[in-house]
């Protein structure tokens, strides 16, 4: 589905070309969550660090080491630093579809915003509410990732001049 006319509403919020500008511009700086995740997976050597299962990372960390060793989308000895520029240069190309959608894993459900860069292949959630990205990543299924979200929305980056 693709945003009409200038104004969409999902989940009682109003989105408007403003509003889509402000996301943008947030989403860009990369502002990842504070909060601890356990590391399920392999033992892993990162920066000269060895990270062991069930070791407790900063969110930013896991997600990269994750993409990095375990889904292998980026190459061993990427940085951080390296995965948000990635990200943020995703978000703020113009050639990258912006989709907004419901994200109902939480209660009550909240907005999401997804954004799939179709020349990388880079795909970033961002959570407005929580004012955090919720991931980086590349998914095989390219845009249908989004697409397949529940009442997800395209926005029409042209005729909303975002």
């Amino acid at each position: 589905m693709e945003a009409e006319g200038r104004t969409l509403v999902i989940l009682g919020q109003v989105i408007t070309p403003e509003t889509v500008q402000a996301i943008i511009r947030r989403a860009a700086a990369v502002p990842w969550g504070t909060h601890l995740l356990r590391w399920r997976y392999f033992e892993v050597t990162h920066a000269g660090v060895t990270y062991h299962r069930d070791t407790l990372l900063p969110t930013a960390l896991w997600h990269l080491l994750k993409r990095v060793y375990v889904d292998q989308e980026w190459p061993p000895g990427t940085t951080l630093a390296e995965l948000n520029a990635a990200a943020s240069g995703a978000i703020e190309d113009a050639r990258t579809e912006i989709y907004v959608y419901g994200y109902y894993r939480t209660e009550p459900p909240r907005v999401q915003w997804g954004f799939f860069h179709p020349p990388t292949g880079i795909a970033v959630v961002y959570d407005a509410e929580a004012d955090l990205v919720a991931t980086v990543f590349r998914p095989e299924e390219g845009a249908r990732f989004f697409q397949r979200q529940i009442a997800a929305v395209r926005i029409d980056r042209e005729g909303w001049q975002v």
